[in-house]
């Protein structure tokens, strides 16, 4: 039976006892999520939803974080750590190489016509290589950022999902997704 992760300790405590590849493995992918009372239905109706929007197999669509594991790996000071709790967001990962070509070739071609936001493309692109879109960091002007937040803005305000803020994450496969969560889980091991 797998541990329960109710702190950063207990999380170090499942690091040091097997690898930090088994560890993303068993806990941030395999596992089941605890956000809505890990109610089968309801995640299975979010991941559902963004599976026909995005025209993306059921399978390429995790719930991770905080909603995943009981508690955050976000690095910023305030959410480090933090138990999940009635305030935290619903993160999830979507793995399509199609998806991801089709927002790096639209950031490439509008590339000359997003003045003003340069930073934002700077940003991307620092991710690219990694395998990651990040659909924050993408330029507001473009179809693929429009479509993106249109379904999480619809889901986020959304009862059926307690309005809890939900947001994603674009990868181009699940190498890059492994390796992002092993990047933040040996940065805890430290």
């Amino acid at each position: 039976m797998k541990k329960v992760i109710n702190n950063l300790n207990d999380l170090k405590e499942i690091i040091s006892s097997s690898s930090i590849s088994e560890t993303v493995n068993s806990y941030i992918l395999a596992s089941n999520p605890i956000c809505f009372d890990g109610k089968d239905n309801i995640i299975y109706e979010l991941r559902k939803s963004l599976s026909d929007h995005f025209d993306v197999h059921l399978k390429n669509i995790e719930i991770v974080g905080s909603g995943k594991i009981g508690i955050s790996l976000n690095p910023s000071p305030k959410r480090y750590g933090k138990k999940f709790d009635k305030d935290s967001d619903i993160d999830l990962v979507i793995v399509s190489s199609e998806l991801f070509d089709i927002a790096w070739h639209e950031l490439i071609k509008k590339e000359d016509k997003l003045f003003g936001e340069e930073e934002k493309m700077t940003s991307c692109y620092k991710d690219i290589p990694m395998g990651i879109i990040s659909p924050n960091k993408l330029p507001i002007k473009m179809e693929f950022s429009e479509k993106w937040w249109d379904i999480f803005e619809s889901l986020s305000s959304n009862t059926k999902f307690e309005s809890r803020k939900i947001r994603g994450r674009l990868f181009k496969d699940w190498w890059f997704v492994e390796k992002y969560y092993s990047i933040q889980l040996a940065n805890l091991s430290r």
